[in-house]
């Protein structure tokens, strides 16, 4: 089983919920990590050297640049194929993107996780 995390960043690096998705993902198997927006280069570094990360993917575009829910939420249904599981932090970002993708890919999301005990 592979999950695909949606990291967040900001200048200062990988936002801590992200991190903890990161974290919580290792349960499930194999992770991997999508920065998204632009500018990539430093997000994407950072997220492959976080614990965990087998391969980080980097969705370039300004249309991503805002993490806005509509743009990203259609990237992340066009990867859902090659993932079992997709994984975002309980953050307001997290909040917004993961409803849409879980109704475009008509499944039931589970929000605001504690902890992953098994897969």
């Amino acid at each position: 089983m592979t999950a695909l995390v949606l990291v967040e960043f900001d200048s200062s690096g990988i936002k801590q919920p992200s991190r903890s998705a990161v974290a919580a993902a290792q349960k499930l198997g194999e992770v991997h990590a999508l920065v998204a927006g632009t500018g990539l280069d430093a997000a994407a570094q950072a997220a492959s050297k976080l614990p965990g990360i087998a391969k980080v993917l980097t969705a370039d575009s300004p249309a991503l640049d805002h993490l806005l829910a509509e743009p990203l939420a259609a990237l992340l249904v066009e990867l859902a194929p090659n993932y079992t599981h997709l994984l975002a932090a309980a953050t307001a970002v997290g909040k917004n993107i993961m409803p849409r993708v879980a109704a475009l890919l008509d499944v039931q999301p589970i929000s605001d996780i504690a902890g992953v005990e098994d897969a």
